[in-house]
């Protein structure tokens, strides 16, 4: 116990980079090692809705608990700056008018509108790999806010203005992060980086505009980002179970193994 005082001590007062960090952490849980291949053909709409209640059934793999674990462990760490970090945000003057169109670009409907948007450009355009994108986008975004306002409602933690009580997680951050990780997987680095810097800008004017603590845009962007990888079914992980002998005893091994690609 004394030990782990002595931890958040010396950590208390570095929030930016425990944000950094944490960051850093779901977007190593996102980044393929190459972009995906070329779709044969673009979604019609009937199969991209009809994808939705099975992408809602594989939300629920190893692979969603890993990253949300370390989502979990991250917003637990946050937790320790939630209150500072608010007060701090909202008297800093320079911040405001920079972080003020976050919370309003980064609202679900608005995200979900601009990837209605890409298909709808993709489909009529005959740009396959764009509907393909706005595609995954869509169904990225309707999974993790499904379960993020399961979530909220669960959990019904009071938001820092108090306004009501669906504070954790944030659905912004899940929304944002849920993008670069389809954006990530289907254009590699060059992507990964201006696509992840927005979604922690959006994440940050939620925390400024005081309707998020840290923990809660920690933890809704660890959903996002387990939405993404669901969606895309690739670079996911799995648990192999191999048998175990030893001299007198037989018993199994079970090792957190990369699957790879499942496209």
């Amino acid at each position: 116990m004394i030990a782990a005082r002595s931890l958040l001590g010396a950590v208390r007062g570095h929030e930016p980079a425990a944000w950094l960090a944490t960051v850093a952490l779901l977007c190593a849980l996102a980044l393929p090692a190459h972009p995906l291949a070329q779709a044969a053909q673009a979604p019609s709409v009937g199969a991209l809705f009809r994808e939705v209640p099975l992408d809602l059934w594989r939300y629920v793999s190893v692979d969603t608990a890993i990253v949300l674990a370390a989502g979990g462990g991250a917003a637990a760490l946050a937790h320790v700056w939630d209150d500072d970090l608010v007060s701090e945000l909202q008297v800093n003057a320079q911040l405001n008018n920079a972080l003020e169109p976050g919370s309003k670009y980064g609202a679900f409907a608005v995200v979900l509108g601009g990837s209605f948007a890409v298909y709808g450009v993709g489909r009529f355009s005959g740009h396959r790999k764009l509907a393909v994108v706005g595609a995954d986008l869509v169904r990225a975004q309707m999974v993790s806010q499904l379960w993020v306002q399961a979530l909220k409602y669960t959990v019904q933690r009071e938001r820092p203005d108090q306004s009501n009580n669906v504070s954790f997680p944030s659905g912004h951050a899940a929304g944002g992060f849920a993008v670069a990780g389809v954006l990530t997987r289907h254009y590699g680095w060059k992507a990964a980086i201006p696509a992840y810097a927005g979604a922690t800008y959006i994440a940050a004017a939620r925390v400024h505009d005081n309707k998020h603590y840290l923990s809660d845009v920690t933890f809704g962007a660890a959903m996002g980002v387990a939405g993404a990888r669901t969606v895309l079914r690739t670079g996911r992980y799995g648990i192999r179970v191999t048998p175990a002998l030893a001299p007198g005893r037989v018993g199994l091994s079970a090792t957190l193994v990369a699957t790879g690609n499942e496209d």
